[in-house]
């Protein structure tokens, strides 16, 4: 007599097999490769803003200690302060570039520091990166002091997309916690 598929007994010669004492683990949902590269980009993106912010505000204290009247918003109001005081402290001095010297060294170590949190928040310290954008919204409120809206606008703006760089980083590391202690060993 031949038996259904359906209805195959179990071999009683087998070897009875081990009762997990632990309930059995639920399913980790691991993210697509995609999705970690938009958050990788999306970090990188954020990031990149303090290189930005400092090129700009390179361009500002040329523009400005050259004799300009124009600059741009994105840069740093403290360094576009410094570098207008030392100028108008050189010509009443007679054209002593002292005050001058004095600010592009200011300029020099503040720029400095903003490339040094691009730098960092590109390599995921997540510490840095939010020191950096509350420096810059010192700097933004700096800007508000001074009644400049469109300086206002563009530093919330800049800090809005730093911020979802700042997320983005943030949801990344999660993922690859989460990643890391998955049952089959991680990345």
């Amino acid at each position: 007599m031949s038996q259904p598929p359906d209805s195959i007994a179990a071999n009683p010669y087998a070897a009875p097999q081990p009762v997990s004492e632990l309930p059995p683990q639920p399913a980790v949902i691991l993210p697509m490769d995609g999705e970690i590269r938009a958050l990788f980009e999306r970090g990188q993106k954020g990031a990149g803003w303090f290189y930005w912010i400092a090129v700009l505000s390179l361009i500002n204290t040329v523009m400005v200690l050259s004799g300009s009247d124009t600059s741009f918003a994105l840069g740093l109001g403290l360094t576009l302060i410094s570098d207008s005081i030392a100028t108008a402290v050189s010509k009443q001095a007679g054209g002593d570039l002292t005050a001058v010297l004095i600010a592009v060294g200011f300029d020099a170590v503040v720029l400095g520091m903003v490339v040094a949190c691009g730098w960092l928040s590109r390599k995921r310290i997540l510490p840095i990166f939010a020191l950096g954008m509350a420096l810059y919204l010192l700097d933004g409120l700096l800007c508000l002091l001074l009644g400049s809206i469109l300086c206002i606008a563009i530093h919330a703006f800049a800090l809005w997309s730093m911020w979802t760089g700042f997320a983005a980083y943030r949801q990344l590391n999660v993922l690859e916690r989460r990643m890391a202690t998955a049952p089959g060993g991680g990345l």
